[in-house]
Order: C-alpha cells, then sequence, then structure tokens
C-alpha cells in the first residue's frame, strides 16, 4: 500500500520540465498575440464606423435647422439663415475637423474663418467638430452624373435652405479658390475618413439630400 501511496505523491508533486513551461509560454504568448491584435483591428475600425456616422449626423441636423427654424444665435431674433457643414483639406489640420455654420448672407458658403473661436473671424460659425483617435479626412470628391469621381478638392460646403431639402455643393478647387463656376454635372459630394490602420469609410451627401455611409 505504501508503494502506491509513494508513487501517487511522485506523480502529483511532479512539475513542469523546462520544455514543458517554455511550450505553454510560446502558446499563451501566441494567443495574446491574437487576441490583441484582433481588438485592436476592431477598435480602430468601431472608431471610425462612429466616425462616420458621427458626419451624417451632423449633416442631417444642418438639414433639420436648415429647412426648419432656428435662430442663428440666442436672442438674435434672426431665424432666417440656412445651414450647413464646411469640410476642408486646404490646411493639413484642416482634416481633423469640420465647421458647422449658419449661412447668413445666402452665398452657400461658409466665410468665417476656421480657426473660430480662438483666432479667427467668426461670422456664421456655429461650431466646430474635432476627428478624434487618429482619424482624419483623407480625400473630398466630386460624384459626375454618370458615376465618374473627380478627387482633386480641397474643400466642400454642404448647406440647405429652407424649405428644400435638397443639398447645396460649393466645391473648391486645388488652390483653396471657389470653383467659378460651379460644375453643372455633379450629383453628389464624397468625403473620405482614413483610419490610422488604413482602413476607409466614405459619406456621400447626394443633391436630392440622401446622406449615404459606405
Amino acid at each position: 500500500m505504501s508503494y502506491y501511496f509513494k508513487k501517487f505523491r511522485e506523480i502529483k508533486t511532479r512539475g513542469f520540465t523546462l520544455a514543458e513551461m517554455m511550450v505553454s509560454i510560446s502558446i499563451i504568448v501566441v494567443i495574446l498575440t491574437v487576441v490583441l491584435s484582433n481588438q485592436s483591428t476592431y477598435t480602430d475600425g468601431a472608431a471610425l464606423s462612429r466616425l462616420a456616422d458621427e458626419i451624417g449626423l451632423s449633416i442631417s441636423e444642418a438639414q433639420a435647422y436648415g429647412t426648419a427654424v432656428r435662430q442663428v444665435s440666442p436672442g438674435s431674433n434672426d431665424f432666417s439663415a440656412s445651414y450647413g457643414i464646411a469640410f476642408s483639406l486646404i490646411q493639413p489640420e484642416y482634416a481633423t475637423e469640420y465647421v458647422f455654420f449658419a449661412d447668413t448672407n445666402d452665398n452657400q458658403v461658409y466665410d468665417g474663418g476656421w480657426d473660430c473661436p480662438d483666432t479667427g473671424t467668426c461670422d456664421e460659425y456655429q461650431n466646430k467638430t474635432n476627428i478624434s483617435s487618429g482619424n482624419s479626412i483623407t480625400d473630398i470628391c466630386e460624384i459626375r452624373d454618370n458615376d465618374t469621381e473627380m478627387c482633386s478638392v480641397s474643400r466642400v460646403d454642404v448647406s440647405f435652405v429652407r424649405p428644400d431639402t435638397d443639398a447645396n455643393l460649393m466645391f473648391f478647387n486645388n488652390g483653396g479658390n471657389l470653383y467659378s463656376p460651379q460644375p453643372s454635372n455633379i450629383k453628389g459630394a464624397k468625403i473620405v475618413v482614413t483610419s490610422p490602420k488604413g482602413s476607409e469609410k466614405s459619406i456621400v451627401i447626394y443633391n436630392t439630400g440622401q446622406v449615404s455611409i459606405q
């Protein structure tokens, strides 16, 4: 009986050999690497999708304000303005922000400074959204009637004028100047946002006012 008890104790108290421990550690490292990599990819994609949805909602908000009645500023009693969103790549830092504006002079363009409310001229400025998580706007494109795209656009202002729900799209060339005249064969604009890992999402605004996340 004591023989079997000794054998049982030997088996029970035997630890890992060095080779077994190294194999176990290697398996754990591989599993953790896969988990962390997948988590990072998921977080990257989730943040980008959230950004695309937020831009889409901001455009829809401008559409709602532009077709309804809203004061330009509290107590102003000015309900005449249209509303819109301005996207720009004219300066590198503009790729991580976009401006919500009130079009008080009905020219369908944001006339305020991009640095509002810090140092810029703040005419028409309502608020600015800063893009976080390392995401940024990487392309602004015209969508032609034949579905071709021209992405050498430095800025687009999207606005909505009461009572129409249609989107007014005003494009700027690579030099930062407003096209004059504006292209006549345009059916929409596309805003491309990119994550730190290189994933892309597109927000498409059609002339009809429809917004699509792709």
